[in-house]
């Protein structure tokens, strides 16, 4: 009898174990995204000045923005198998003109490992945006 009650309690157990660390990956991506959009916009918008002291627009940062967000800070927290993006826009984007906003996109591909089976319809995409002006 024991044995019978502790398959059935210890399966529901395990459900929401796993539904814990589902949920805690989740945030987890969800914090990473947002902070990596952050990064990638303060990057962007940061006045920086070439040889001849000529302001370089965002569009023309080495790296770019895009490569910047995924190389120095998306690598270093998120695994390879979410499949980040990043995508760049904004008036300030192209000009860099004092004021005009940049906008960075940040998208994750979430992998649930027990409750995506169980729950249909559960979001794959987490993505964050951050518009910030130029300085």
């Amino acid at each position: 009898m024991a044995a019978v009650e502790f398959a059935i309690l210890g399966t529901v157990l395990i459900f929401i174990l796993g539904g814990i660390i589902d949920f805690g990956h989740s945030f987890y991506i969800s914090q990473v995204v947002t902070n990596a959009s952050r990064e990638g916009a303060r990057y962007g918008v940061t006045f920086q000045v070439d040889s001849t002291a000529t302001r370089i627009p965002p569009g023309s940062l080495s790296p770019s923005i895009a490569n910047y967000v995924t190389t120095k800070y998306i690598s270093q927290t998120l695994v390879a198998s979410l499949h980040p993006t990043v995508t760049v826009g904004g008036a300030g984007y192209g000009t860099g003109a004092k004021g005009q906003p940049v906008q960075v996109t940040v998208s994750a591909t979430k992998n649930w490992f027990l409750l995506g089976s169980i729950i249909p319809g559960l979001p794959t995409t987490i993505s964050a945006t951050s518009v910030m002006q130029c300085e």
